[in-house]
């Protein structure tokens, strides 16, 4: 039983003792984001007493790596690397003191620091270059001589599939290489002749008789893996996209020492880009290994790339290279795993870890198979844990992990002689100090991850306090024994937890909210749809809500934000209203982000606006970055991310900076220089957020504001005189800079710069549609009426991104007032997408604006876009729901929900490999708070989205309800969207600004989101408790039957309506209880997930 650490991750000391810089300490300064580890836990100058508490903990191993950079230094006339004698003395003396400790060392040669000289001074770089195999045999011989005689374990590398991958695949770790479908398997090949030439040397020293190397020492490779399991185990295409995961990442390295090659899957999908081994070569390799050594954490369900229903990634989004050769979705979780909490701040340090116990042990299982005379040693296993002392989950997983290895021990009869915890200490994990895996806690200070001034820590700094697990770990390393352990006072069983008086009124309220839930609802099962079939979404189906910058932030003139055209345009027209204040979200962000995180949802889409994120510049005549408004966006997405939202990011929706429209001539979207200005502001966004932001949008709705704003002028910017092309030419400035923003995304995510953008993210741009039916289902010009619609509309845009030009039927009618792209845009917009995302509100029956039906003539209609479109499109299809005659802002929109399945289908049909992100849809109502007709769309468009999915086999991965508040609907406060009421007040449209009470602009939930608090949380469209809100609907249908006629006071009531009204009285007084329960948690302030039982409890 013994502990692992690294020597770049605990020594410090960076440049004592003759240490030069390795990739790891070049890397950490180039990348703002990534902390330095110039002290670490100072292990360095701390080994002595940290070797005495693993004396004190039990432990008989200890595993930790030489840094090479340590051990030798460059020679510029040699170019070489040379002996450094005090590197080789600490070594020593460590080893040394674990050995009078009786601790057995465990030696790694390389733990991902290449020394800094090795990767600049090469062509090629480092570990690409072929010569980098006699650089490591030199180094390696050194430390065997030197240390040969007291080291009885050893082992070449640790995890090459982590730093060949992230190193020159992704580029997310040193050096930070990522443009090549090469890069990883030259590496990786280099690597393996590395070993392989290292253990060849150990084993010819170890057979001299001078005793350079013990003769019981043993070499070998630690190599990581996490388990793959089928996500569908029936499913062929699963099965073998589990196996080809695990062959291509454990396999990629432990096949060639079993067999002298690679795995057949890896030949057969990579080709010639997979290096050969030379018959020499290939002899060496094979048997280089004289045991086992295995690195476990997670384990991970598996499907074939997409496009299909169960994956999320679409094989031509992957990375080039290993990652799309593998070509798997690996992001699933096995069930009943266990996921790393938030820290005490409410961010995610261990967003990718999860546990799951029993892949450990098929782990172990696959390796084993591959030799089953080899020993194992496990080297390396740990949890990923916050800055807390008492983490109980650290150790339920050192308990159900090492039960594991007892299965394998005693039930498998597996040779395994050893097992390595992870880590010793908290150290610093390649780039933060704040994941932490050590079973002792390390208080780091702010200073720790400085980059260029190196601290020293007070004595009191940086010191060692053992967790839970650390004790537990203590007793099992002592005894050999999982049994027997008093606990210390501990437990990781939830039914031995303490129970105060307060907790004792938590637990008596939650049995009263089910007796009223039942009471209410009958047994849940009675809720279920009658069909045999459950309705749900994926498991990872994106449930979440959407605002926008301009109708949310207020805020206007605060943090450096300057005028957008919409601030100038509400202001010259009389009737509108201003957004100065609007939800005032800017100050109220956090509190609506925990909403959110209550309510279950999984996405947030936002816009940045770009006034608050840069100012126009009067010298260069450009716009350039504003810090404060920067700063927000930041702390925004932080917050999202602490509370596991993914962030959908829009980069522009319809608020142009005013300098961009007042200072260019022509005036801002009809300059052709725009694009460029819009580039640098893309460039910005994602160089700050790009780490940040799993998907991306460029535009919008380019459809409605440059109808809006250019051909019919009722929107901003304002003052721009009527045009037959003036829509076009916007359009095309819109697309190009579109296609120069995607191309930039790519750029950046493909380069060097890790995190820059993440390899995951997306980027699309957000296209709006009705959907157009014939007026008359027989007539010829109705069905080329309603697909010209199509066109014009959603058409307009979207097929340039297919095909690289605008629609035919277009080009016909508009001529050559429609512009044409040059070769090589046509070339930059074709494909410049990755997924496609779409708004959709209601559906329009369509007529040739020349027929009979129609009620506006061709001559009408306003010049440009719509008469060339030429069609009257303002009827409603039969069955669609209307919002009442008192809400007439809102007479424009039509619920017509089969509409939206047409809607996906016509734009799957685009280009059916892609993937849809579903990013606004939502019901315009007033200013009511029980708003059931909102409840009603929701229901049913919800309906046509799981058909698309499930009857469809669209690859719909989310579905965005517009709006998560009421907000500034263009110029009015009245149109109300929002799954929450807001109180707007008299003033909120003031165009001279106010400060709102506390009491102001109050969120309230609609019964809507109540419902989509269920869905979002269960992913399922069934079994939602009945509420007052259904009962209210009841009563509704009452007055409804009442008015054409049915029963009123002079006809007596059925016996059976007097027991249905006695019913519902009973279920008024259950629900009322129940609220006053709700009350009453709410009063006590309840935690995050409290919050998501009372929501669904009401």
């Amino acid at each position: 039983f013994g502990s692992a650490t690294a020597a770049y991750q605990v020594e410090g000391a960076w440049d004592e003792g003759g240490r030069t810089p390795s990739i790891w300490d070049d890397y950490c300064r180039k990348h703002n984001k990534v902390a330095c580890a110039n002290v670490a836990d100072d292990f360095y100058h701390r080994y002595r007493d940290d070797v005495k508490l693993m004396v004190a903990t039990g432990l008989q191993s200890s595993r930790f790596s030489v840094s090479w950079s340590r051990a030798m230094n460059w020679d510029p006339e040699t170019k070489r690397m040379r002996p450094n004698p005090p590197g080789l003395a600490f070594y020593h003396a460590l080893i040394d003191e674990l050995k009078a400790n009786n601790i057995v060392p465990i030696l790694t040669l390389y733990h991902w620091d290449l020394p800094l000289e090795l990767h600049t001074q090469l062509t090629p770089n480092g570990w690409l270059n072929a010569g980098i195999v006699g650089h490591f045999v030199e180094y390696a011989t050194l430390v065997f001589h030197e240390f040969g005689d007291k080291v009885d374990f050893w082992t070449t590398f640790n995890e090459p599939l982590t730093f060949t991958c992230t190193g020159y695949g992704s580029g997310s770790g040193a050096p930070g290489l990522n443009k090549s479908t090469t890069n990883t398997y030259t590496v990786a090949h280099n690597v393996l002749r590395s070993h392989a030439a290292a253990v060849q040397t150990f084993r010819g020293l170890k057979a001299n008789t001078e005793g350079i190397i013990h003769s019981d020492a043993r070499i070998g490779i630690t190599l990581n893996s996490d388990y793959a399991y089928p996500l569908d185990p029936t499913d062929p295409k699963d099965v073998a996209a589990a196996e080809r995961k695990m062959q291509f990442e454990f396999g990629w390295f432990l096949t060639p020492l079993v067999t002298g090659d690679y795995p057949e899957a890896m030949r057969e999908r990579v080709g010639e880009r997979l290096p050969r081994f030379t018959p020499e070569e290939s002899a060496l390799l094979k048997g280089s290994y004289d045991l086992f050594m295995l690195n476990h954490y997670s384990s991970k369900l598996v499907t074939d790339c997409g496009p299909s229903l169960k994956s999320k990634v679409n094989c031509s989004k992957l990375a080039r290279g290993w990652e799309r050769d593998l070509g798997v979705d690996g992001s699933h979780q096995p069930m009943g795993s266990r996921r790393s909490s938030k820290a005490k701040d409410g961010k995610l340090n261990c967003g990718w870890f999860t546990a799951y116990p029993p892949g450990y042990l098929d782990t172990i299982k696959w390796m084993h198979a591959k030799d089953p005379t080899a020993d194992i040693l496990l080297t390396e296993n740990g949890w990923c844990g916050n800055d807390e002392v008492e983490n109980m989950d650290q150790l339920w997983y050192y308990q159900e992990y090492v039960a594991q290895v007892h299965k394998a021990v005693v039930e498998e009869k597996i040779p395994i002689i050893g097992y390595t915890a992870w880590s010793f200490l908290d150290n610093y994990e390649w780039g933060s100090f704040k994941p932490r895996f050590g079973l002792y806690y390390v208080n780091f200070s702010e200073e720790t991850g400085a980059k260029d001034e190196l601290y020293t820590p007070r004595s009191s700094g940086l010191e060692r306090i053992p967790r839970p697990a650390a004790k537990w770990f203590t007793h099992v390393a002592t005894t050999k024994c999982l049994d027997g352990w008093d606990g210390g006072g501990y437990s990781t069983d939830p039914k031995k937890a303490d129970t105060d008086e307060a907790g004792l009124e938590n637990v008596s309220a939650a049995v009263l909210a089910s007796l009223c839930l039942t009471a209410v609802c009958g047994s849940p099962s009675s809720r279920i749809d009658a069909s045999s079939t459950s309705r749900c979404f994926p498991d990872d189906f994106l449930f979440g809500t959407a605002t926008a910058a301009f109708q949310v932030e207020g805020a206007w003139n605060e943090s450096g934000r300057e005028p957008s055209i919409w601030d100038d345009y509400c202001r010259s027209q009389p009737e509108l209203q201003c957004a100065d204040v609007a939800d005032d979200f800017v100050h109220r962000y956090h509190e609506d982000v925990a909403r959110m995180a209550a309510m279950g949802l999984s996405s947030f889409r936002f816009s940045i606006s770009w006034s608050r994120m840069m100012h126009w510049d009067a010298e260069t005549g450009r716009m350039i970055p504003n810090a404060a408004g920067i700063a927000f966006y930041h702390a925004l997405l932080d917050d999202l991310q602490a509370h596991e939202l993914q962030a959908v990011v829009t980069l522009y929706h319809f608020d142009l900076p005013l300098a961009l429209q007042s200072q260019l001539e022509p005036p801002g979207w009809l300059n052709p220089d725009l694009p460029t200005h819009f580039e640098d502001f893309a460039a910005l966004a994602f160089r700050e957020f790009g780490g940040k932001v799993r998907y991306w949008a460029t535009f919008n709705e380019p459809l409605t504001f440059i109808s809006g704003g250019y051909g019919s002028c009722d929107a901003a910017p304002g003052g721009i005189e009527p045009s037959d092309t003036n829509t076009y030419t916007v359009a095309h400035h819109v697309l190009l800079a579109h296609a120069r923003g995607v191309a930039l995304f790519r750029e950046l995510q493909a380069s060097g710069s890790a995190r820059v953008v993440s390899t995951q993210a997306r980027i699309g741009i957000v296209l709006n549609a009705e959907f157009g039916y014939p007026l008359a289902d027989a007539s010829l010009l109705d069905m080329e009426a309603a697909e010209r619609k199509m066109q014009f509309d959603l058409g307009w845009f979207l097929m340039p991104l297919v095909t690289g030009e605008y629609p035919t039927v277009m080009r016909e009618r508009v001529g050559e007032r429609l512009p044409r792209f040059s070769t090589e845009e046509a070339a930059l917009v074709k494909g410049s997408y990755d997924l496609f995302m779409l708004n959709h509100y209601y559906s329009r029956l369509v007529t040739d604006c020349d027929s009979v039906q129609s009620e506006t003539p061709c001559d009408q209609l306003p010049l440009g876009h719509a008469r060339d479109r030429g069609l009257d499109d303002s009827r409603t299809p039969n069955g669609a729901r209307v919002p009442p005659a008192s809400n007439p802002v809102c007479s424009w929109l039509a619920g017509y929900p089969e509409g939206y399945l047409a809607t996906i289908k016509w734009l799957h049909a685009q280009d059916p490999a892609t993937d849809i992100l579903l990013t606004e849809n939502g019901w315009c109502g007033d200013d009511e708070v029980e708003n059931m007709d909102q409840l009603w769309y929701f229901q049913v468009y919800l309906e046509q989205v799981h058909k698309a999915i499930v009857e469809e086999k669209i690859p719909v991965i989310g579905y965005t309800a517009w709006s998560f508040l009421d907000n500034n609907e263009w110029g009015s406060y009245k149109p109300r969207f929002g799954l929450h009421y807001v109180n707007f007040t008299g003033q909120t449209g003031s165009k001279h600004g106010f400060t709102p009470e506390a009491t102001d602009l109050e969120r309230i939930p609609r019964p809507a989101a109540k419902w989509f608090a269920h869905i979002a949380t269960t992913k399922c469209l069934d079994g939602w408790p009945l509420e007052h809100d259904e009962v209210t609907v009841i009563s509704l249908e009452r007055s409804v039957n009442a008015e054409a006629g049915g029963n009123d006071e002079g006809v007596p009531w059925s016996l059976g309506e007097v027991l249905g009204l006695v019913v519902i009285g009973v279920i008024v007084l259950v629900i009322i209880a129940c609220q006053a329960l709700r009350e009453l948690h709410q009063s006590r302030q309840g935690s995050s997930d409290e919050m998501r039982v009372l929501i669904t409890i009401e």
